[in-house]
């Protein structure tokens, strides 16, 4: 064999790798390398067999001989690029893409390759430059459309991201990839309506698991959670392995108290976190079974995605303890929401102490009068809803932030890839994800001793600062409306009211069952909870397990979402509270101690089965927080036999001087001002981030 056989070799060997006979073009190519001349392009096919076969190393190893024996080949380094791309070689897979660009400007792949290349790397500006010129040069190929629509998207820029996708729609009209991009368009927006119909319009052209996935997590925020869950059954279906879709469908269950099969996906999600499973939501996993230390591991997993290359943050300035801290913080929540219900009066009080507080808030503006409450209560207050991570770290620098908190955690719509930044000399996790955020970017996690008691430390990669008192601050200024009758909110005239206020998600099926118990052991008693989505069919749900277990469905009052007042007066007429588990009441459980009802807990031992607990000790009603379901049944059977005791725990509740202990902003300010000042103290002297208390 010669030389003169080459074209024909190449032919042959190019013709079994387009049959999807790879293993065939290999012996051929090997053949070939043995009997002919060295040629790079019979090195190059025998490597695109190798990468069809998903032999990377030996594919990689294909192309530096063929890179040595032609190293002005533009395909040779683009193939080389996609290898390295599948290794995980990113910085390699750049400068063979940019090699090959020098020599060959306008190669379309190459533009294309390292447009993608730089999005998924978070470059988007350098992304959308790539783009941009492969458009220049063919206008007509509508995937690239769709590409710099979607760089455009992360970059913010929604009225070009829409005039692109719009563009290569126009081009071809039966693109899945097209009508996926404008979905996701109109959902980083918050048009959520909006993107319904393209990502259902992607799913008839082309059923994929990412497109369902998105459209089950558009139909659950706009409240159509039997379909959100249908739609996740799908897309799980199409990918058995989507485990941030099993967490989001076990998460959607819960919500819709839909407890038929969830246990054996619930196993199914904690073997996926003791795998290290990528993609499960930290958050949802806080009402399975899970312990302490499946937690972290899940939430050192899921903060791996955020992880980016980052200079360290230039250090806190060494200045007179007297010049105020300027602190940070961030939050979703700056609404009328739990957390601006929670921090309100907070921030206020933080004015008469050595703080300057500056607030961060990624969501829109709501109008409700607690925005407007926490724009005047925060010394400055910056409006950074819809902006990219980038574009938000960057106002906290110049911002000039000592110490910035997160507020969010994991909690939806947060974004912790703000804080993978480093905008702030020193971050600290607060408030609403109730667990370890498991990154190496948050150095402090405000705590208790009764929520992370020293014996459960290990299970928390950040320095605890831990507070004197409850972690949870609590607006000692709400007002309670008037209560009214027992029948205007269909309780009957007599009889004792249990209630749980919590969200429908927090009610497990063994926990409820224990509520049945009560109500069959307690005569007269009635169990009043939460309708939180009038549409999902909670109610008929429950009252179903109840006629079925004996009990009578009316006896399970459901009370409507209602303005804050008006739902903390429903506590009137609430006798006990009755906690959930493993995902305590955490707002809900002040909310109860405010208005005068106790709270029976059981705590376990994570973050979030511990909260009720140690507001209870706050308040000292350490006597309803019980060791275990038994006692836990007990006690809600005795205080409604015992009317007497539970007048002495309402008037505990009552007394000032309780009271104060739980409800007093300005001494929790306090604590909290003087807690971050010495972690502020230990930063300015050059000292590493450790454990510290008052």
């Amino acid at each position: 064999m010669n030389a003169a056989l080459l074209p024909a070799t190449l032919d042959a060997i190019a013709t079994l790798i387009e049959r999807g006979d790879c293993a065939g073009a290999e012996r051929r190519a090997q053949m070939a390398l043995q009997t002919l001349p060295p040629h790079a392009e019979i090195w190059r096919l025998l490597a695109i067999a190798q990468i069809r076969l998903d032999r990377l190393d030996a594919a990689q190893r294909s192309l530096q001989q063929a890179a040595r024996l032609d190293p002005n080949s533009v395909e040779v380094l683009c193939n080389l690029a996609a290898v390295e791309i599948r290794n995980g070689r990113d910085a390699a897979a750049i400068d063979s893409l940019e090699r090959a660009l020098q020599l060959a400007p306008d190669h379309l792949g190459a533009l294309n390759n390292l447009g993608r290349l730089r999005h998924q790397l978070g470059d988007f500006a350098a992304a959308a430059r790539c783009f941009e010129r492969g458009l220049r040069l063919d206008p007509t190929r509508a995937e690239a459309w769709f590409d710099l629509a979607n760089t455009s998207t992360a970059l913010h820029a929604w009225d070009a991201a829409e005039s692109h996708v719009r563009q290569g729609l126009t081009l071809n009209p039966r693109s899945a990839d097209g009508w996926y991009v404008l979905g996701y368009l109109y959902e980083r927006q918050g048009r959520l309506r909006d993107a319904v119909e393209p990502y259902r319009t992607s799913m008839e052209i082309q059923p994929r698991p990412h497109t369902a996935h998105n459209l089950a997590l558009v139909l659950d925020q706009i409240g159509d959670l039997p379909g959100a869950a249908r739609t996740m059954e799908f897309a799980i279906r199409l990918q058995p392995d989507l485990y941030e879709g099993l967490s989001q469908l076990v998460y959607t269950k819960r919500k819709l108290c839909d407890w038929n099969g969830l246990a054996g996906l619930s196993a199914q999600l904690l073997a996926a976190v003791d795998a290290g499973r990528d993609g499960i939501g930290p958050f949802a996993l806080l009402a399975e079974n899970s312990t302490p230390a499946q937690q972290l591991h899940c939430a050192r997993t899921f903060a791996r995605q955020f992880q980016i290359a980052q200079a360290p943050p230039v250090r806190i300035e060494t200045v007179s303890a007297s010049t105020p801290l300027r602190v940070g913080f961030v939050s979703s929540g700056f609404n009328q929401h739990a957390t601006g219900l929670l921090v309100a009066e907070l921030i206020e009080c933080l004015r008469a102490t050595n703080l300057t507080t500056i607030a961060f808030a990624t969501m829109p503006d709501d109008r409700s009068e607690w925005r407007a409450r926490l724009v005047r209560a925060f010394h400055e207050f910056h409006d950074v809803a819809r902006q990219p991570p980038d574009a938000i770290a960057q106002r906290i620098r110049e911002a000039r932030i000592d110490v910035l908190l997160d507020v969010d955690g994991y909690c939806m719509d947060s974004i912790p890839a703000v804080f993978a930044r480093r905008p702030a000399p020193i971050q600290i996790g607060y408030l609403a994800y109730p667990g370890s955020m498991g990154a190496p970017w948050y150095d402090y996690l405000i705590a208790d001793r009764i929520v992370v008691p020293p014996e459960h430390r290990h299970h928390y990669d950040e320095k605890i600062a831990w507070l004197p008192r409850c972690y949870q601050p609590s607006d000692g200024a709400r007002r309670i409306a008037d209560a009214g009758t027992r029948a205007a909110h269909g309780l009957p005239a007599h009889g004792f009211v249990y209630a749980c206020f919590n969200a429908n998600w927090k009610i497990t099926a063994e926990r409820f069952a224990l509520w049945l118990r009560l109500l069959a052991t307690v005569p007269d008693s009635v169990l009043w909870l939460l309708d939180e989505r009038p549409d999902a069919g909670v109610v008929a749900r429950l009252r179903g397990i109840a006629q079925r277990e004996g009990i009578d469905p009316q006896r399970l009052i459901f009370a409507p979402k209602t303005h804050h007042p008006d739902y903390l007066a429903h506590y009137r007429h609430a006798d006990l509270f009755l906690d959930t588990h493993p995902y305590n009441a955490h707002t809900t459980a002040s909310d109860a101690l405010y208005a005068g009802c106790p709270v029976l807990t059981c705590p376990g031992d994570t973050f979030a089965s511990r909260v009720a607990a140690s507001l209870n000790h706050q308040i000292g009603l350490d006597a309803l927080t019980v060791a275990d379901e038994e006692s836990y049944f007990a006690i809600a059977c005795e205080l409604a036999m015992q009317p007497q005791r539970l007048d002495a725990l309402r008037a505990h509740l009552r007394d000032p001087a309780m009271r104060a202990r739980l409800f007093d902003s300005q001494a929790y300010a306090n604590d909290f001002a003087a807690l971050l000042e010495r972690v502020a103290a230990r930063a300015r002297t050059g000292q590493p981030p450790d454990d510290v208390s008052l």
